[in-house]
Formats: C-alpha cells, structure tokens, sequence
C-alpha cells in the first residue's frame, strides 16, 4: 500500500470531488483515478461512491481514511525525530495555551526561549481548554498550557506556574480598598463576566451558588480584553488573574474568601513522539516558574 495513494484519498475525502483534489494536490485527474482504482482493487472494495456532484467515502472508505490519519502522524513523527539534533539548531515547538495566561506569562516567556534556541521554531496557538485538548488529542500542537482540573491524568504534565483568580475593580472602586470579599460582597454587583466555556466564569458561579447570591450580569463575553476594558473603564466588576489585574494600571486586584487558587501545567500525550525542541521547551519553562 502507498502512502502516496492513501494521502490521493485523503484528499478526495476533504474536496468531496476528484477533479478539485487532483488540482489541490497538483497531480493530473486521470493518474489520482487510477491510483484509487489501483488501491480499491487490491482491498477488494469500494473506496468512495461516484456520483454526479463528486465523491463520498464508503463506509470502508472511512474506516481506511482513519486508519490513514494515524499513519501520517507516525510518518510525521519520524521525519521530525529524524530531524532532531543533539545541539538543538533546529526544530520546532507547537504549544497552545488559554487566552487569559498567556496575556501574562507566554510572551515573556516565548521571547525568552527564542532567544537561548534560535534555531527551534515556535507556533503558539491561543484557544479555550476544550480547543486546547482537542489540539493535543489531534497532534496539531505538541504542547498544551491548562489549569490543573483541565488536565488529562493519562498525559504527561509538569507545573509551571501558579496563579490566583482575583475581583478586578477600577482603582477608587469602594470595594478596591478591602483584603478580600465573600460571595455576600457580590450580591446584586455589576458584572462583565467571561462565557461559561472558561474556569473562571464556572467558579465565579459555584462561588456564588453555594452561598445563594446572585451578581448582576452586565456584558458576557469571551475576549480577556474586553473583560478588561470594562473593568477599567469602571463599567463593571470582573473575574481576573491576579498576575493580568497586577500589569493594568488602574484596576485593583481583590481576593476572593475563601481564595481561589489556580495551578498551570503544560501537558502532552504520552503516546506520541515528544521532540528534543519540545523536550528543552519544557525544561526551559520549568526553569522561568512563574509563581
């Protein structure tokens, strides 16, 4: 069987036509035909189902299209561990983290680590922790930045930091000058408050619910950014980490009481081939702990 020909198929599934995939791939239509043909012959079945409109997998064009996407993360995986050198002058880094940490912690450290390893290539990819976890779960990241309780127990994972979710108010804000505030603080409180999909909306809400008040919600959202605009520009009361609410001049960080406290690992599959580029970007990080 030919990788080519299963990467022919692939490319058939995605364009659902022969005609598009054979330009997509650059092949001439006839030969990409012919290959599929080939490779339906020697399974003894149909591959896809032609029609008028284009092409469609079979059912056992499915099950050999999944079976081919394992197969190229291995042959990838290969290529890349082919490609690693023990001085570290090449390669590349695939991390995906949340949009609040990485406000805080990824671009200092990103910079950092480029500096020491110019050579290794980094993508950083921002994304919530389901987008992150379907990343890793898809090989298209390496290396995943989530909150303790997010994380996958059957993954690899190390700490690297530590954070606190905090009560962001516009400095001046009466409630700026307490040490810390109960859910009663919060009862009948404008609120800008992130979407349900991020921990610290979830735990605002428990916060709440366990003591029977309700905060007034005001704007809901899912950009960090504008969560801190209306905070700032005294709109609204926002949940934060103190590491972001610390870096905005202007806004006055709060504990919650009892605190709420947040562990950052970074995490990756144990079951896939893990990179000396990646490898020196978790020591790296373990070594610029944030706390």
């Amino acid at each position: 069987m030919d990788i080519r020909v299963l990467r022919f198929c692939e490319a058939v599934a995605h364009q659902r036509s022969f005609t598009k995939a054979a330009e997509d791939i650059h092949i001439a239509q006839p030969a990409l035909s012919m290959a599929i043909a080939k490779l339906e012959d020697e399974l003894g079945t149909k591959l896809f189902f032609r029609h008028a409109r284009g092409a469609t997998p079979t059912p056992e064009g499915e099950v050999l299209l999944a079976r081919a996407r394992r197969i190229f993360e291995e042959v990838e995986s290969v290529r890349r561990e082919i490609k690693d050198t023990s001085e570290l002058s090449t390669g590349s880094v695939r991390v995906g983290f949340p949009p609040m940490y990485g406000l805080s912690y990824f671009p200092s450290l990103l910079m950092a680590f480029h500096r020491q390893y110019p050579g290794i290539e980094i993508t950083a990819e921002e994304g919530s922790a389901t987008v992150i976890r379907e990343k890793l779960d898809a090989g298209t990241i390496d290396i995943g930045m989530l909150e303790s309780r997010r994380v996958d127990r059957t993954w690899n994972s190390v700490v690297v930091g530590k954070d606190e979710m905090v009560l962001a108010v516009r400095a001046g804000n009466p409630l700026a000058a307490q040490r810390s505030v109960t859910a009663e603080s919060l009862e009948g409180l404008p609120m800008v408050v992130l979407t349900k999909s991020f921990l610290q909306r979830q735990l605002l809400d428990q916060f709440c619910e366990t003591q029977g008040v309700q905060y007034r919600k005001v704007m809901e959202c899912n950009f960090v950014h504008m969560t801190i605009r209306a905070a700032l520009e005294g709109h609204a009361a926002a949940t934060l980490l103190a590491s972001l609410v610390h870096s905005q001049p202007g806004l006055a960080a709060v504990s919650f009481r009892p605190k709420l406290q947040f562990t950052f690992e970074l995490c990756w599959r144990k079951d896939r081939y893990f990179s000396k580029a990646n490898q020196a970007f978790v020591a790296f990080a373990k070594q610029h702990r944030a706390t």
